[in-house]
């Protein structure tokens, strides 16, 4: 029994997104220990998301 090829985009699309939730799932407090400054660019979170994002563009145009 094979799976169409198709069925990889759409596991890796859930993927990516199952990651996006994951990455906000992470306290705030746990990623600015140690610092000051809590701007919202340093927030990994926002790039990780924005990675994330820039990927799944990828994926939904095959």
């Amino acid at each position: 029994m094979e799976l169409p090829v198709i069925w990889a985009n759409y596991i890796s699309i859930s993927g990516f997104a199952f990651l996006a939730l994951l990455v906000w799932l992470i306290p705030k407090r746990l990623i600015f220990t140690g610092t000051k400054d809590t701007s919202r660019w340093r927030d990994i979170r926002v790039w990780a998301t924005a990675l994330i994002l820039l990927q799944l563009t990828v994926y939904l145009n095959l």
